[in-house]
C-alpha cells in the first residue's frame, strides 16, 4: 500500500506539473476533457488501489470475487447508466461521475471483503530479509512494474491519440469498433491463465516436453477458436451496425474492427509467449519487447492517424503487434527451440477461406435477426465440422466426443 501510494502521488505530481500541456494537446479536438480532470484523478486513485486489492484477494484464493466485480458487476452497472443517459434521465456529466462511483463501490467492497475497513484488526509487521533477497525482489518488481505500466499505456494509447489528433467523434467510433473486435480474445484470457499455471508447474519440474506441448496446444486452440469468432464478427458486421443506434455513423469503423480483429487473432496464434518468457530465467526480455511495442505504437500512430484517421490507428496497432509477437517468436525459438506453429495450424487456413466464401455467397436476408442466425449457423457448422474432420486439435475432438456421450446418455 505504501509503495502504491507513493507511485500514485508521483504520477499525480507529474499530471499536475504538465497539466497545461495535457490540456493544450486535447484543446483543439476534445476541449471538454479539461472540465473533468478531477474525475480523472479520482478514477486513477480508485483503479490503482482496486488493482492492488484484486491481487491481494487472489493471493488469499478469493479468485472469483475480483472476476465477478470486474466482468459482471461493473459491466451491468455501466450498461444501466448508459440506458439512463439515452433515456434522458441523467446528463453526460452525471454519466461520467456515476461511472467513477461504480468503480469506487468496487474498491470499497474489495476492502470490506479483505477486512481492510476494520482498521483495529490490521497489524503492521516488518520481517527482515537478506540483502540478496531484497535485490532479487527489487529487480523482479522493477521489470514487472515497467512492463505492466507499458501494457496499460499501450492499451489506452491509440484511443487517446485518436482523441487528440482526430477528435472525440472519431475516438467514439474507434473505441466502439475496437471493443467489438476484442470479443475475439475473450477465450485467450481464460486459456492463458490456465496455460500460465501449467507452464509454471512444468518449469518448476524442468519438464521440457510438457512446456513444449502447453505452448503449442494453447497457441493452436486459441487460433482455432479466435478464427471462428472473427469469421462470425466479419459476417455479421452489417447486421450489428443496423441494430445499433446511429449505426451509419459507427459504420465508418468497419475497417477498424476488421484490422483489430486480425491483429488480435495474430496475437492469439503466437500462444502464451509472454507467459513462457516471464516464467523462465529470461523474464527480463519481456521488458525489452514491451518497450519496443510502446515505441512502435507511438511512432505508427503519429505517422498514420493524420493521414488515415481511425483506420491508420488500427493499422498501426496491427503492425506494432505483429513486430512485437515476431520478436518474441524469434527469441523463444533461439533460446528454447519452441514454436507455436505446426501442420495443424496450416490445416485451419483452408477451412477459414472456405467459410469466407460461404459468407460471400449467402444472400442477405431482409430480416436482420434471421440473417444473423442463418449466417452464423452456416459458418459455425461448416467450420466446426471441418475442424473435427481434419483433426486439427485433439483437445477439441475429445471435448466434442465427451459432450456427445453425455448428450446421448441423457436422451436414453
Amino acid at each position: 500500500i505504501l509503495l502504491t501510494g507513493g507511485g500514485l502521488l508521483l504520477t499525480l505530481g507529474i499530471l499536475l506539473l504538465f497539466k497545461q500541456q495535457i490540456i493544450d494537446f486535447f484543446a483543439t479536438h476534445a476541449p471538454d476533457l479539461s472540465h473533468h480532470l478531477g474525475l480523472i484523478v479520482w478514477l486513477t486513485l480508485t483503479l490503482t488501489f482496486s488493482g492492488l486489492f484484486e491481487q491481494l484477494a487472489r493471493s488469499q484464493m478469493l479468485i472469483a470475487l475480483p472476476a465477478f466485480l470486474k466482468e459482471v458487476f461493473v459491466r451491468l452497472m455501466q450498461s444501466a447508466l448508459v440506458l439512463l443517459y439515452f433515456a434522458g434521465l441523467i446528463g453526460f456529466s452525471d454519466l461520467l461521475t456515476l461511472s467513477v462511483v461504480v468503480y469506487t463501490i468496487v474498491l470499497f467492497f474489495l476492502m470490506y471483503r479483505l477486512g481492510l475497513l476494520n482498521l483495529g484488526s490490521i497489524q503492521f509487521r516488518i520481517t527482515l530479509i537478506s540483502k540478496t533477497q531484497i535485490r532479487e525482489m527489487l529487480i523482479f518488481a522493477l521489470v514487472g512494474f515497467v512492463g505492466l505500466s507499458s501494457v496499460t499505456i499501450i492499451a489506452k494509447l491509440d484511443s487517446l491519440m485518436v482523441t487528440g489528433l482526430a477528435g472525440l467523434e472519431a475516438a467514439a467510433i474507434y473505441t466502439t469498433t475496437f471493443y467489438m473486435a476484442t470479443v475475439i480474445e475473450i477465450p485467450k484470457r481464460a486459456m492463458t491463465q490456465s496455460a500460465g499455471a501449467l507452464l509454471a508447474h512444468a518449469f518448476e519440474n524442468n519438464n521440457q516436453t510438457e512446456i513444449r506441448e502447453i505452448y503449442y496446444k494453447t497457441a493452436l486452440n486459441q487460433f482455432i477458436i479466435g478464427s471462428l469468432l472473427l469469421l462470425g464478427l466479419w459476417a455479421n458486421m452489417d447486421n450489428i451496425f443496423d441494430m445499433m443506434p446511429k449505426g451509419n455513423l459507427y459504420r465508418e469503423g468497419f475497417l477498424v474492427a476488421m484490422i483489430i480483429g486480425v491483429a488480435k487473432l495474430t496475437d492469439m496464434s503466437f500462444g502464451p509467449s509472454s507467459e513462457l518468457i516471464g516464467l523462465s530465467k529470461f523474464y527480463w526480455f519481456n521488458l525489452i519487447v514491451i518497450s519496443l511495442l510502446a515505441g512502435l505504437s507511438v511512432v505508427s500512430n503519429i505517422m498514420l492517424i493524420p493521414i488515415y484517421g481511425i483506420n491508420g490507428a488500427a493499422a498501426g496497432a496491427f503492425i506494432a503487434l505483429l513486430i512485437y509477437n515476431s520478436t518474441k517468436y524469434i527469441f523463444i525459438w533461439y533460446k528454447f527451440k519452441l514454436s507455436p506453429f505446426g501442420i495443424n495450424t496450416l490445416k485451419v487456413i483452408p477451412v477459414i477461406m472456405l467459410c469466407m466464401a460461404i459468407n460471400i455467397l449467402l444472400p442477405r436476408l431482409d430480416n436482420l435477426y434471421t440473417d444473423i442466425v442463418i449466417r452464423s449457423a452456416a459458418i459455425t457448422i461448416t467450420y466446426s465440422s471441418l475442424i473435427l474432420l481434419f483433426r486439427c486439435s485433439d483437445e477439441i475432438n475429445q471435448l466434442l466426443r465427451k459432450n456427445l456421450e453425455l448428450l446421448f446418455k441423457k436422451i436414453k
